[in-house]
């Protein structure tokens, strides 16, 4: 029996040499910033019951890359696992006309005027962001859309100088660098997702809600409704004459028809009085002053107006003035704020680029298609957690959406004794969204409101427009803050490898590449896309790979055939697999060559009867002549390149043993000496249950 099939496909337990090595290998300003019992994971025992409130904060159209692309340590423009695009280029360098331009810093722009460039990075206005421009920039899962359907400004970001308090809660917190919003669309749809769970795709109670301005008249119970069922109190916090139509539960005819006096009225419809203030300012003082009077709700929704909602059209200067207000207001009893999770969320990501390709379900997935189109997921958006629990600067790049705060609450309401559960969340989207408790640290709660920078001067969007649009003054890929973030672990282990080429009739070759999710920890599923690149049309195709704990993975496994034949090519492929967390696998070649029966399989190795567990990467020659093959680390490691003489018939195996010093972490590359277009690469992680670090 060969090592692949008897090893292979066993799961994620490379070690990465326990929490001990992970905090001395953390960059230094890391570890200083984590106590002992922190780094260790040592303290007293804690429970999801520990969290006495959700606050729930979401702003405005803001994308993952266009705040965070530049932090340290997160799934940003050092990214090493990305597509290509069909024209060869980096995901990050767009389409542009006859052209190309990557992202560009807002404030290295000028506007027609003179205007001054960090007023124009805070005052950049709003890109298109509807189903149909939304879908086009997505362009089938291809990512080469966004100047076409959206423009240049599309491609504008800021970084730590433009919003430092934001950077400052990354690094003082736990951001989720795999949250996407819920819907490849625009605000309606991504709050109804948040107050709900869904869109109503069947269109049985007043949906399908899928394109902004269409949420009105829904009939269908939201969460708010579950969670007084429950017996939990909640509560909207809001100027409902102000609310930039924000407040998801106005979309449902149960609150818009409610009256005062009624539950649903009150506490979902209500208004808080901003006489004299700013509403930032009423809204904080609203929540201080039920903080005081131990009155603040198990559960609230703040929304703020267009003003302070980092909406572009409004400075996020301005929406940190506004975020870092309401946890002041908590901050009032700090016993409150050390029983809070605060998430700090965006609707959708307006018309702003982000480089990562979103889950998206196979075609046919229950619940998750209007119009013969998936409704989601969409882009990566910011989402930062706020508690004792996720203290520390830590990233998790389990994947979420708007979901995932519901699926939170109801996991919470049930240790409570409370049960909560939301009818309305799709299948597929409980399979591969998580529910963010893998983001909390219960056992190692770090109390108090760290040291913020000052947010006390708001521009005011009166000051911000009408303003010249910036255009870019600079055309090269963003420097990403160098180092790394302490990582939570991950409840998936994905696998992707390709087998020998199936030769049929007609010039028809298959490439089949087997998609599996197998390990000792993994307890969501893993979606995969492929990629075909440059020989043919088609795809990305997606895959959702159900959990599998159990050794013998291979019954498990999907597969994806790919055509790569006369029509495709005619033998020449270059495929590329994406998955969770930088998770890569790039397979190009020749079906004419000399190495076309050659397969390089990769294999987690769970320890079972040697030393330490590892990653195997298996060579088997099914050809009658001799090959040589170099296995080369591109990334994470130092060891040198390996080369194996592969005989006829024969196999070589190269173990990655151990992955301790790399945290778990391999980029390989093999290459073939007599066939130059034949190369395999593997890049991902291995889970083992335990913090790591970001790649």
């Amino acid at each position: 029996m060969s090592e692949l099939t008897r090893r292979g496909f066993l799961g994620a337990a490379a070690a990465v040499g326990g929490a001990a090595a992970l905090g001395a290998a953390l960059p230094s300003a890391v570890a200083q910033a984590l106590p002992a019992h922190h780094q260790l994971g040592q303290g007293a025992k804690g429970r999801l019951s520990d969290v006495k409130h959700i606050v729930v904060l979401m702003q405005e159209n803001r994308s993952f890359d266009h705040y965070f692309g530049s932090l340290r340590g997160v799934r940003g423009f050092g990214d090493r696992s990305t597509i290509k695009l069909s024209s060869g280029h980096s995901v990050f360098n767009q389409p542009v006309g006859s052209g190309t331009q990557y992202p560009w810093p807002l404030r290295a722009s000028t506007g027609t005027d003179g205007t001054d460039p960090e007023t124009l990075a805070q005052c950049n206005s709003g890109v298109a962001h509807s189903w149909g421009d939304q879908h086009a920039a997505w362009n089938q899962g291809q990512l080469d859309g966004w100047y076409t359907a959206k423009g240049i400004r599309s491609l504008g970001y800021l970084d730590r100088s433009d919003i430092p308090f934001h950077y400052a809660l990354a690094d003082a917190y736990t951001i989720c660098d795999a949250y996407h919003c819920s819907a490849l669309s625009a605000t309606g749809p991504n709050r109804t997702y948040l107050w709900s769970g869904m869109i109503d795709p069947r269109g049985t109670a007043g949906g399908p809600a899928y394109n902004g301005g269409d949420e009105s008249g829904l009939k269908w119970t939201t969460y708010a409704e579950t969670l007084q069922s429950a017996g939990i109190s909640w509560k909207v916090y809001q100027d409902a004459n102000d609310n930039y139509g924000d407040n998801g539960l106005q979309y449902f005819s149960q609150f818009s028809n409610a009256k005062p006096g009624s539950a649903l009225y009150d506490a979902g419809m209500g208004t808080v009085s901003t006489t004299g203030l700013s509403n930032a300012d009423a809204l904080a003082g609203a929540v201080r002053k039920d903080v005081l009077a131990g009155t603040l709700p198990q559960v609230s929704w703040v929304v703020t107006n267009q003003a302070f909602s980092e909406h572009p059209d409004g400075p996020p200067s301005d929406g940190a003035h506004y975020l870092h207000g309401i946890l002041e207001a908590l901050n009032a009893d700090p016993e409150v704020l050390n029983s809070t999770a605060v998430f700090i969320n965006y609707d959708e990501n307006d018309g702003f680029f982000d480089h990562v390709p979103p889950p998206i379900p196979p075609a046919g997935t229950a619940d998750e298609f209007v119009l013969g189109a998936p409704i989601g997921l969409g882009f990566r958006v910011p989402m930062v957690i706020v508690s004792p629990w996720t203290r520390g600067g830590w990233v998790s790049s389990e994947v979420f959406d708007h979901t995932s705060v519901i699926q939170f609450m109801e996991t919470w309401s049930a240790s409570i004794g409370k049960p909560a559960r939301c009818s309305d969340i799709s299948d597929w989207r409980r399979s591969v969204t998580g529910d963010l408790t893998n983001a909390f640290d219960f056992c190692a709660p770090i109390h108090g409101l760290p040291p913020l920078p000052g947010t006390s001067a708001v521009i005011g969007a009166a000051a911000c427009g009408p303003l010249p649009k910036p255009t870019p003054t600079s055309n090269a890929l963003p420097i990403q803050e160098a180092g790394a973030k302490p990582a939570r672990s991950l409840p998936y282990q994905p696998n992707a490898n390709l087998g020998p080429l199936v030769f049929g009739l007609a010039g028809g070759i298959q490439a089949v590449i087997s998609l599996s999710n197998l390990g000792a920890n993994v307890s969501k599923s893993s979606q995969f896309a492929v990629y075909a690149n440059t020989y043919r049309q088609g795809g990305p195709w997606q895959y959702t790979v159900d959990p599998v704990k159990r050794s013998d993975g291979l019954s498990s496994a999907q597969t994806a055939s790919i055509d790569i034949g006369a029509l495709f090519g005619a033998g020449k492929y270059d495929l590329t697999v994406i998955g969770p967390n930088r998770f890569l696998r790039e397979f190009s070649g020749d079906a004419n060559s000399a190495s076309k029966d050659l397969v390089v399989a990769a294999a987690y190795y769970d320890g079972a009867d040697c030393s330490r567990p590892g990653l195997w990467l298996q060579l088997t020659n099914h050809d009658s002549r001799a090959l040589t093959c170099t296995v080369v680390s591109a990334n994470y490691s130092t060891d040198r390149p390996r080369t194996y003489r592969v005989e006829a018939h024969g196999e070589a195996t190269h173990r990655v043993d151990p992955l301790a010093r790399s945290h778990g972490w391999y980029d390989l590359m093999v290459t073939c000496d007599n066939d130059p277009l034949f190369t395999r690469r593997f890049v991902g992680h291995l889970e083992n249950g335990k913090p790591s670090i970001t790649g």
